[in-house]
């Protein structure tokens, strides 16, 4: 296996196509010339963000597992789109509609105008829901919208077409509004499509449980009565959906499907003779009570945290993450290095061209660009994962990895960190930082190593891409996922005030993402660098702020649709709680931390999280 040490979106996507054995007009179909996409590939040619996320989504790579630096018209574009999103799931219309209004005036390269029109207008769509418009009204919308790519889409093969995510849900909806009598079949062509394509899990798990919750819709219309042989095979496409949200620890359309499962059970139970339910009892009895016991919960949570239970619309589709202006991550890496602009510039480029990127003025030219990032410890892509490689089995292998070290399955972690060794280069500084890191996790894990020499190989690691000084005292940063990876690990480990001031410089980190109502584009490393707060908080008996941030974490977790780490926020909630009567000499409340460690068994059941599970079954043993 040859590893690369050149990386970049134009190496990525002539790759992804060719191991996927499409062609150029195949990829390219809608959105552009087959022309143009080679020109694209060869480093000819730029395009937009917009454009990038949709080539990349046709070839089945979620963008969620990028970190993103833009340019000035990209970085222009998406907040505004952010603003869009925001606003349409707050339901403030008028905000909405005015900036809508703005983004369309926005100057769009031209290959990247039809996705900016396809976004305007499924937003214009779910505005009009929001507002109970004619479904003709909204129909109208998605018909404009999905044949803006998909021109064909009324004689569409599914066989001979790439498709993003956001293309699938365009024409589900436009099958939907035009009320076809045949919706039943075009959803089960949408949901053999997903199956078949060529989609990672995460592109998979954000529509297919959508498209069979409509069909489902469609099963229970009331107007047939259906036999059993078709709800059970309702049955079986809805279990597929609830797994593969079960795998991906998400939520989208979960409590319709548990809902759907329940009638659909009762439905099989009254159309069977005696027979058929006495041996089906048993199987009846659990699935009712683990789908009611885990839709309870959810509701519960959704009302107490302020959450829509139901989906309310599609923005979810298009959320972002980890998103920088590349000056602004220029000017704030530099200041962090303590380099002036001309230190920072020489030999490179102008002092000016780099105070013209840093005020927004104009961008910088690729190559010049590339050097002063890579000067800084920073890659030069401005779309890249945590490891640094055209490899798409690399990004299938790293998601394999976290899971089997979330779950404490070491072994096969470490035989997936050897296959990943051989697959990218080390000469890459993130790549071994992310190799250094990996190791030294692993070895604290299974006790091969003392605290002192883990918090050592971690400093290690987080110095191949960033060494400061005075890390912890600095206001304004700009960090990798990798980076705030590494802090945190050694966060776990260090003492006293030096433990305190590594958690503040933390919250202060997401503090930026907050005041911008932006914490969904970061919720993934929110996520993973807050919990360890909350416990570490929680161990130095600030009770109150650990219980605060808890709740604020659970809660953009709900919102997002994010389920994998919610028991853990509500254990440490109870926990709280408990030390702070002991603290305060109160009565425990033994009941409530059961029940809560009732719901945390049962969450963690349902993600399939074994040894979290096993950890509060041992709990409930000692209350």
């Amino acid at each position: 296996m040859r590893r690369e040490v050149n990386q970049d979106l134009c190496r990525f996507l002539k790759r992804l196509r060719e191991e996927e054995k499409v062609s150029l007009e195949k990829l390219s179909k809608g959105l552009m010339t087959a022309s143009q996409l080679a020109r694209i590939e060869k480093g000819e040619r730029s395009i937009c963000k917009n454009v990038r996320d949709r080539l990349i989504g046709r070839l089945g790579i979620a963008s969620d597992l990028y970190e993103n630096l833009l340019n000035i018209e990209d970085y222009a574009a998406w907040e505004l789109q952010r603003d869009i999103l925001h606003a349409v799931e707050q339901r403030d219309l008028l905000r909405a509609q005015e900036l809508l209004v703005l983004y369309e005036t926005q100057k769009t390269k031209s290959v990247g105008d039809k996705i900016k029109k396809q976004f305007c207008l499924v937003m214009q769509a779910e505005i009009l829901k929001q507002q109970g418009v004619a479904s003709c009204e909204i129909g109208d919308c998605y018909e404009r919208a999905v044949k803006l790519t998909v021109p064909d889409v009324n004689h569409l093969c599914f066989m001979q077409r790439l498709l993003s995510i956001q293309e699938v849900n365009m024409i589900l909806e436009y099958e939907f509004y035009h009320e076809d009598v045949d919706f039943a079949d075009k959803c089960r062509d949408l949901m053999t499509f997903v199956e078949n394509s060529v989609f990672d899990d995460l592109s998979k798990v954000k529509i297919y449980p959508k498209i069979v919750y409509y069909y489902l819709r469609v099963l229970f219309n009331g107007q047939n009565r259906q036999d059993v042989g078709s709800l059970e095979k309702g049955m079986e496409i809805c279990n597929r959906a609830i797994e593969m949200l079960r795998d991906a620890g998400r939520a989208y359309y979960l409590l319709e499907l548990l809902e759907m499962k329940i009638k659909l059970i009762k439905c099989i139970e009254d159309n069977l003779d005696e027979e058929g339910k006495e041996q089906k009892w048993e199987t009846f009895k659990t699935d009712l009570q683990d789908c009611a016991g885990l839709m309870d919960l959810l509701k519960n949570l959704y009302a107490q945290y302020e959450v829509p239970a139901y989906m309310p619309d599609c923005t979810y589709l298009y959320q972002q993450r980890w998103m920088f202006y590349v000056g602004d991550v220029l000017r704030i890496r530099r200041n962090m290095f303590g380099l002036s602009q001309k230190r920072l510039c020489s030999g490179v480029c102008s002092v000016k061209s780099l105070r013209r990127a840093e005020k927004k003025e104009s961008n910088m030219q690729q190559a010049a660009l590339g050097i002063l990032l890579g000067r800084l410890g920073l890659s030069k892509e401005f779309q890249r994962a945590r490891l640094i490689s055209n490899d798409r089995e690399v990004l299938k292998l790293k998601e394999e990895m976290a899971e089997c070290r979330n779950n404490y399955k070491l072994e096969q972690a470490r035989e997936i960190l050897r296959q990943i060794k051989a697959r990218v280069s080390d000469e890459i500084p993130g790549n071994l930082q992310f190799f250094i890191e990996a190791e030294a996790a692993l070895d604290w894990a299974e006790g091969k190593i003392a605290r002192e020499e883990f918090q050592a190989r971690e400093e290690e690691a987080l110095c191949c891409t960033l060494k400061v000084k005075n890390l912890y005292q600095i206001e304004e940063v700009y960090l990798t996922e990798m980076e705030l990876a590494c802090i945190r690990k050694i966060q776990q480990v260090m003492k006293g005030e030096e433990k305190r001031e590594s958690i503040d410089f933390v919250l202060r980190f997401f503090e930026m993402y907050e005041r911008k109502n932006a914490l969904a584009d970061s919720i993934s490393m929110y996520e993973f660098a807050i919990i360890n707060a909350i416990c570490e908080l929680g161990n130095l008996q600030e009770y109150q702020l650990s219980t605060k941030l808890a709740k604020k974490v659970l809660r953009e977790d709900l919102q997002c649709r994010r389920i994998w780490g919610i028991e853990g926020y509500l254990y440490e909630i109870a926990w709280n709680e408990r030390e702070q009567h002991i603290k305060d000499k109160q009565t425990k409340e033994k009941e409530k931390m059961t029940e809560t460690l009732k719901q945390c068994l049962m969450l963690s059941h349902f993600c399939n999280q074994t040894f979290y599970e096993d950890f509060y079954y041992k709990k409930m043993g000692h209350e």
